[in-house]
């Protein structure tokens, strides 16, 4: 697989760009429960058969909107299979979102597991959150994890970007964000991303260079040799 211009490390398109590194949204799965009106996961377009694309990398997590007491461990069940293929360089999205439907306390269940894999499968983490930063920090102080957690779609303000990178977290962007907050991040902490806003990475990338006032060239360089050096060292695939 080309990786060297690898600058959208989270989208939602399944266009098969060998550019971006794509969510594979985990599949419907067979519920623990009783009625299966409860059985949720989000899925992709086609049969629940991955299929990857020549030339693709791709992420996969447990989402905390797709979390249910019936599918949470069997999401888990399905991530584990997915991740021994190479193609997978990350897991997530992962995290907490105080608005999902999911009580806090499995919310908690799930991440600390994908931390578990994130280690040991050394892969790096693409982190959810919303309104839960508190909790996610006291799980980071529990495991003290090894592999790079990036927290992804980052529209904080600069005090709490500050909190962020004191922890050891790497920032992602997309187009909407507090300019201090994005110039205030490292070069080697740097991410951006598409999600899924249908955006292409070069608008990203264009608005990013502008607002840290350096060269597209620049810009393009440090976020290729980010990617490369965290989803794509070979680090990641070692035990698998």
């Amino acid at each position: 697989m080309e990786n060297n211009q690898i600058l959208d490390i989270h989208t939602h398109s399944h266009t098969g760009n060998p550019n971006a590194i794509v969510n594979y949204q985990l599949p419907v799965v067979s519920s623990d429960c009783d009625d299966p009106g409860n059985d949720a996961g989000g899925g992709n377009p086609g049969d629940d058969v991955f299929k990857p694309l020549q030339g693709v990398y791709y992420s996969a997590g447990i989402h905390p909107w797709d979390l249910t007491e019936c599918n949470a461990k069997k999401q888990l069940v399905v991530l584990q299979e997915l991740l021994g293929q190479s193609c997978f360089v990350a897991i997530g999205e992962a995290g907490m979102d105080k608005l999902a439907n999911a009580p806090m306390r499995l919310q908690i269940y799930a991440f600390e597991a994908q931390v578990r894999l994130s280690e040991q499968y050394r892969l790096p983490l693409i982190i959810h959150c919303v309104k839960a930063v508190d909790e996610l920090l006291a799980v980071r102080k529990k495991y003290n994890p090894i592999q790079p957690w990036i927290w992804h779609s980052f529209r904080g303000k600069p005090e709490q970007a500050k909190q962020l990178l004191d922890k050891g977290f790497y920032l992602s962007f997309r187009e909407v964000y507090s300019a201090e907050a994005m110039r205030m991040v490292p070069d080697n902490r740097l991410f951006l991303e598409t999600d899924d806003t249908g955006l292409a990475i070069e608008a990203v990338l264009r608005k990013a260079a502008d607002v840290r006032e350096v060269s597209l060239s620049a810009l393009r360089r440090v976020i290729s040799e980010n990617v490369q050096a965290v989803f794509l060292s070979g680090k990641s695939c070692f035990f698998r």
